[in-house]
């Protein structure tokens, strides 16, 4: 083994060597080969720059042999007089030929001088004319000489030419054309400047970087390439030069070191492998361990998981008594939010701890399920009634915030079998429904199964079902009851009242919670929105009341879906009013405040609903801007109206709400009587089955134009006397 490791290693150094010598080796090569590509791209840009020139100088040939092929200014000069012929030759020869883009000059030369010029300035001066005939002087020569040798044939033409030359010691593409003409010979000259538009021009079609023109004397600098400017006679008239291209750079830049990197990170790598070669056994046996370990426990708490508390319980739960318990830490993500996960890791480890020693012994099994869920198996038969207390009497408590001690409390659910099951699965199943019951039944609660808290876990389910699927199939429907303003005793307005469809037994009592407990809430709250909006249309003069629930003030969305229902409808805010319960005004979210406040600006109505059944109290009536408190059935159900300290303590906040500008509304007004006796004490206004029930939006606008066209007569329940006739 040890010789076969040597040998691997030997092997291991040669095929590194010989990697890095092939590394070495190509980046040499790729070096000569970058070179040789930037001497080949340099040449063919030479290349490229002298024919350019030479197409520049047969370009300005053939364009002035253009330009005189359809002139025939001697004739035009013959028959005009100096003036004229100079204002001609100006519009028909000088300024079309000099407004092309590059920087021209004309002029038309006879035998004794230049006669006539036009610059880019206008009609060339007597210097302008002298320049253009001393860059034309050879090239004139040459075309009288050609046209002398050719005279001799009849139909040999003097053909145009061009060249370089200087104009004021600047160099110029010069070109010459014979003009037509019956006396004496004229000739065209064209001047052509190398300026920084021409050599602008000349590098964008090139692709030439930083190309400019050099003056005789300059010296090319370092690492620009050059073509040299000469005159006809070889006179040196300057240099264009140029940025070669090199392609070859970025592989010295970046292929080259790249290359090095390569085969430098190679070596490392070996020598890393090489130093780690000897730990990794060590380490693999290590992390083979660690897997194992936990494939059985749980690594906070160090007792055994799920699996593996489910095989245990599965083995024993087939073949003797055993008792489950599941235990779960009260409110435990309210205590990460506040604490901390850190936190929460130190309280699961200590309450696992403490678990494990109120059940320690041969006989149980403790584990740690998942999260803030534990479970204890207890092996033999043991009283189910003495384990709850056992489980839910741990203390475990720890320092809040502000220095206050949090003391942590715990659920717990008991099953045993033989009597709950005969498998992990259903013991699981019953103590998990165990656990639900105590949990819902407060904190620090435990409960035994029994099979009725079976049917009660299935009925919820079934309601869950039922629920999911009504919001999916637009199951509900709101119903409306009027609100009666006691003193005229007409409708005000009605309030929107949800119920399930199909005649459903369930109540809003019973099925609101279970929506709010699915997350449903919302989806349900916009849909009550939409359709108390809609159904407002029916009673436009009349106020329809909406109630909110506090998950849906919570929602940051709700202001905009009251804005989109009002626009959608055409209400306007007066119509709507808006019921919110004494709960909400203790939430002090931001965004529970700004969605009332949002409301208020809007101008919709807040009634403060059920007042007396929660959490009531007067400070919330100067503490909060409402406009409407609604008195709970409760004050005056059962002839609650007669008891002096209820009529008092009625009628002490009907005063109270009046001085502060709140309207009163009574709720549960099943006698007419009652109504009489709160119009006395000047409650503004009732709702109950004595005005009417709650029905469909159909129905319900039919009862209230019952209800405004008759209006019942008001008996003191007392006398049994009328005081209030029919308005």
């Amino acid at each position: 083994m040890l010789n076969g490791q040597k040998l691997a290693g030997h092997r291991g150094v040669i095929a590194v060597v010989g990697l890095l010598g092939l590394t070495l080796g190509g980046s040499a090569a790729l070096f000569l080969t970058s070179q040789s590509m930037d001497r080949i791209a340099a040449n063919r840009q030479q290349q490229q720059v002298e024919k350019t020139v030479s197409r520049t100088l047969s370009g300005a040939a053939a364009q002035a042999s253009a330009i005189s092929a359809r002139l025939e200014p001697a004739r035009q000069i013959a028959t005009l007089g100096p003036d004229e012929a100079g204002a001609w030759l100006d519009n028909e020869l000088g300024r079309p030929t000099v407004s092309t883009e590059t920087n021209k000059a004309v002029a038309i030369v006879t035998r004794s001088g230049a006669i006539y010029g036009y610059t880019k300035g206008g009609r060339a001066d007597a210097d302008d004319l002298e320049q253009m005939q001393g860059a034309a002087n050879s090239l004139v020569g040459a075309l009288r000489e050609e046209r002398a040798a050719g005279s001799k044939k009849a139909d040999s033409e003097p053909k145009s030419r061009a060249e370089i030359a200087a104009v004021r010691g600047e160099p110029v593409v010069v070109a010459v054309s014979p003009l037509p003409a019956s006396g004496e010979p004229l000739a065209l000259v064209t001047v052509t400047y190398l300026d920084d538009a021409l050599l602008n021009r000349w590098a964008s079609t090139l692709m030439l970087d930083g190309f400019t023109a050099l003056s005789p004397r300059a010296a090319v600098p370092t690492g620009m390439r050059s073509v040299g400017l000469s005159a006809a006679d070889g006179t040196s008239l300057g240099r264009l030069a140029w940025h070669p291209a090199k392609p070859g750079e970025a592989i010295r830049k970046y292929v080259i070191p790249a290359t090095l990197a390569i085969g430098a990170a190679v070596l490392c790598l070996f020598l890393m492998i090489a130093q780690r070669a000897s730990n990794l056994r060590d380490e693999a046996e290590s992390n083979s361990k660690r897997a194992r370990y936990l494939e059985l426990f749980d690594p906070i708490t160090d007792l055994v998981n799920r699996a593996t508390f489910i095989r245990q319980l599965d083995q024993i739960a087939g073949s003797q008594a055993c008792q489950l318990i599941l235990l779960d830490i009260d409110d435990f993500s309210a205590i990460n939010e506040e604490l901390g996960h850190r936190v929460g890791d130190e309280i699961i480890r200590d309450f696992g701890r403490q678990l494990v020693k109120e059940f320690q012994g041969s006989q149980c099994l403790v584990s740690r399920l998942d999260g803030d869920e534990f479970a204890v198996l207890v092996v033999g038969s043991s009283d189910v009634f003495e384990l709850g207390p056992r489980s839910t009497g741990i203390v475990v408590s720890r320092s809040g915030r502000e220095g206050a001690t949090l003391s942590v409390t715990i659920s717990a659910g008991i099953t045993a079998a033989p009597e709950h099951g005969h498998t992990a699965s259903e013991l699981m199943r019953h103590a998990d429904i165990a656990l639900g019951a105590a949990k819902a039944a407060g904190t620090a609660r435990h409960v035994v199964y029994d099979p009725a808290l079976g049917e009660a876990f299935k009925s919820r389910k079934g309601l869950e079902a039922r629920m999911k699927k009504a919001i999916e199939d637009e199951g509900f429907e709101l119903f409306y009851q009027p609100i009666i303003n006691l003193g005229t005793m007409k409708p005000a307005g009605v309030e929107a009242l949800l119920r399930l469809k199909r005649g459903a037994k369930d109540t809003p009592a019973v099925f609101v919670p279970v929506i709010e407990k699915l997350g449903l809430m919302p989806q349900l709250g916009a849909w009550i929105i939409q359709q108390a909006f809609r159904d407002s249309r029916r009673w436009p003069d009349l106020r329809t009341s909406i109630n909110l629930s506090p998950l849906q003030l919570e929602n940051p969305a709700l202001l905009d879906q009251i804005d989109f229902n009002r626009a959608r409808f055409e209400v306007a805010p007066k119509s709507i009013g808006f019921e919110i319960t004494e709960g909400v005004l203790l939430n002090k979210s931001p965004t529970v405040h700004a969605n009332l406040q949002g409301l208020r600006d809007r101008g919709y109505i807040l009634a403060l609903d059920d007042f007396g059944t929660g959490y009531s109290s007067l400070s919330y009536l100067s503490e909060f801007e409402i406009h409407r408190l609604k008195l709970d059935q409760s004050f005056v159900r059962g002839g609650r109206l007669i008891e002096k300290r209820s009529a008092t303590l009625v009628q002490g906040v009907i005063d109270i709400c009046h001085k502060l500008n709140i309207d009163v509304v009574a709720e549960g007004i099943e006698e007419i009587a009652e109504a009489a006796t709160l119009r006395k004490w000047g409650c503004d206004f009732a709702q109950g089955y004595q005005f009417g029930k709650p029905a469909p939006a159909r129905i319900a606008a039919q009862n209230l134009v019952t209800l405004q066209n008759n209006v019942a007569a008001i008996v003191d329940y007392r006398t049994g006397e009328p005081v209030l006739g029919a308005v």
